[in-house]
């Protein structure tokens, strides 16, 4: 009796461990060998089961560290919830949660625009994009590079003041826009022109406004606030645009959603600046 004939002539029952033998159904074996055999076939089949369990848990494991060392690299390894700023934010609920922002397009034209996001799709594809593509995965994470970047402070020390005003402003703003996404409930684009193939999973909320759009323009709005006469400030809008308009040539986003990120932002600013005055501050002392 081969492995095989085992297998199919009894029944087994799956244990954390591998396959127990139901001794009600087994059935003899002419040899020893034989019998040896089939401890070795279910012995292997443990063995894979235990693999496949480690193999998983691992996978789990650097999945979390690679999602912690993410987070961990925004504001020099440490993070905590800024809830003395989220309280100042909700006594202030009244100046930030119902301004006036267009209200989302007709489905005639979301359709159109997620047409145009088919163009997009087929560009990203292309060698010259291969520099959006990378941007595209490394901003679906939270991350400073392209705040930091145009500033020339990328790796540099002694802005750390900065990068958590850019952090704080990211945990905030995020609030703020998943309370509109909720309010206009809007289909991503892909669920309107199923042709749509984005390159990251869809976020499990609505897509209007765009949340990458507020939190980026939030970030360049309270910085040209902050130093109104910097000379970078330009290129931290050019570098908000560009992070806003990489989720559109993700397919997660239409141009409507970039649109009303960036009108939401200028709206919310000054709630921003009475929220964020002590950090303001802080950030202001290393550029000057």
């Amino acid at each position: 009796m081969d492995i095989h004939q085992i297998l199919t002539s009894n029944s087994f029952t799956v244990t954390p461990t591998g396959l127990r033998l139901n001794e009600d159904t087994a059935q003899p074996m002419a040899d020893l060998a034989t019998a040896a055999t089939a401890g070795g076939a279910l012995s292997l089949l443990a063995l894979n089961r235990n693999r496949n369990r480690n193999r998983n848990r691992n996978r789990n494991r650097n999945r979390n560290r690679n999602r912690n060392r993410s987070l961990e690299t925004v504001v020099g390894g440490t993070l905590q919830e800024p809830w003395k700023e989220r309280e100042k934010l909700h006594s202030l609920i009244n100046e930030w949660n119902n301004l006036p922002i267009p209200l989302p397009p007709a489905p005639e034209q979301l359709r159109r625009e997620a047409i145009d996001l088919l163009t997009k799709q087929h560009l990203l594809k292309t060698t010259p994009e291969q520099l959006r593509r990378d941007e595209i995965f490394r901003e679906a994470e939270i991350e400073l590079s392209g705040y930091l970047r145009p500033l020339g402070i990328e790796n540099v020390g002694g802005y750390e003041a900065t990068e958590h005003l850019f952090h704080l402003v990211l945990v905030l703003t995020d609030e703020i826009g998943l309370r509109y996404k909720d309010r206009y409930r809007v289909l991503r684009p892909n669920q309107i022109e199923p042709r749509l193939r984005p390159v990251l999973p869809n976020p499990p909320h609505q897509s209007y406004p765009s949340n990458h759009a507020f939190q980026s323009f939030s970030i360049a709005f309270l910085f040209s606030r902050m130093l109104p006469e910097h000379p970078a400030s330009s290129e931290l809008f050019n570098s908000a645009r560009r992070i806003a308009e990489n989720r559109e040539w993700a397919g997660l986003h239409y141009a409507s959603d970039t649109d009303a990120g960036y009108r939401l932002a200028r709206m919310v600013t000054p709630v921003m600046e009475k929220v964020c005055k002590a950090q303001m501050l802080s950030a202001l002392q290393e550029w000057i």
